[in-house]
């Protein structure tokens, strides 16, 4: 009977969680709902946790390219909680969708770290091609896209082997940056030949080359997947195309050196980073213009949403620091001490946790 009513206390408070967010769990009922079997989604329950892995701790992880690491920054308090010792010069991190898996690129050594999350611990490196940079993961959590800066491929892993599993060929003189996955589409971004290629990851073939402005770099696709977002580093600005005909459809002005992009979930508003302009531009996609930008960020590199949307959090590579960013106020809040030269920053967040954080 007590088993039953714990079973049912764990239920009704996932369901809480689902509509209110993290700011309703206490830690006590954190731990009572992973004790439960709430909120694990698969693999080895038995996994050793340590107080940075818990599955419900809403949490960004940003790579040091300097230090060869990577920073765990919990989202509610502002505070560096942990680190992963990672191998030479990562980049980008990815999540699998349970949030017990990590993959990290690094790019000095051609690999992808697999980390488990809650021992914060890399459990395999996996060899794929020169200078692993942008990945993106199937939703099916089967296959870990990787874009290697330094030739024509695309890597595939195969997660589940923990192995490099094939290659999509980009052409000659292809040059892979960053990625964007919307159902079989694969967009990849080549920052020396101004394109982005569309690639149907069931054939491995490429069905469209969009011409872009200088140096494309962090595409993203929008929730509908009808537009494409590419901030254009030589030109300073972010261009908006259709994802149908790969016609350019608008061109909006930020600082320069444009880097990566957040997209409102209304799809009215955007954010993008300047890395060489050291600055954020706030966008009004509806209107199609600039509305404010930010100045004093040194080396604004990549940039994540907190769930609500209320703050950005930008790594400056310039000062070794994560930014966090009031995006209603549109100013600075404060900043965060991370690892040499922070790269990348993904949010990492069980669906239906983290709501208010």
């Amino acid at each position: 009977m007590r088993n039953r009513k714990n079973i049912v206390a764990a239920v009704s408070l996932a369901i809480a969680l689902l509509v209110g967010g993290c700011a309703m769990e206490t830690k006590e009922q954190a731990r009572a709902r992973l004790q439960a079997g709430g909120g694990q989604t698969g693999g080895d329950t038995s996994t050793v946790q340590t107080e940075a892995g818990k599955l419900t701790a809403v949490q960004f992880y940003v790579p040091s390219e300097k230090e060869n690491n990577l920073s765990v920054i919990d989202v509610p308090t502002g505070k560096v909680v942990g680190s992963v010792k990672l191998s030479e010069s990562p980049t980008t991190v990815v999540f699998s969708s349970t949030m017990r898996e990590a993959y990290a690129a690094n790019m000095n050594s051609s690999t992808v770290s697999i980390i488990n999350t809650q021992t914060l611990k890399v459990e395999k490196e996996v060899p794929v091609g020169p200078m692993p940079h942008g990945m993106v993961l199937s939703p099916d959590n089967k296959t870990l896209y990787v874009a290697a800066v330094a030739d024509q491929f695309v890597y595939l892993v195969d997660t589940k082997e923990r192995k490099e599993a094939g290659t999509i060929d980009l052409g000659t003189g292809a040059k892979t940056n960053y990625m964007s996955l919307f159902g079989d589409k694969l967009y990849v971004s080549d920052h020396e030949n101004n394109k982005v290629y569309v690639v149907n990851v069931k054939t491995k073939q490429t069905t469209l080359t969009i011409p872009t402005g200088k140096t494309p770099r962090a595409v993203k696709v929008s929730d509908d997947g009808k537009k494409l977002f590419v901030p254009a580093a030589g030109d300073g600005t972010l261009e908006i195309y259709s994802t149908d005909t790969g016609k350019l459809e608008s061109k909006i002005a930020v600082a320069p050196g444009a880097t990566d992009v957040v997209v409102a979930e209304d799809g009215q508003s955007a954010i993008v980073t300047s890395m060489e302009g050291n600055a954020v531009t706030f966008v009004d996609l509806a209107g199609g213009k600039p509305l404010q930008t930010l100045t004093d960020l040194p080396g604004a590199r990549h940039i994540a949403y907190n769930r609500q949307q209320t703050k950005a959090y930008v790594t400056l590579s310039g000062s070794n620091e994560v930014a966090v960013i009031d995006t209603q106020a549109r100013k600075p809040l404060e900043r965060i001490k991370v690892g040499g030269t922070p790269h990348g920053i993904t949010i990492k967040a069980l669906p239906g946790i983290g709501g208010s954080c």
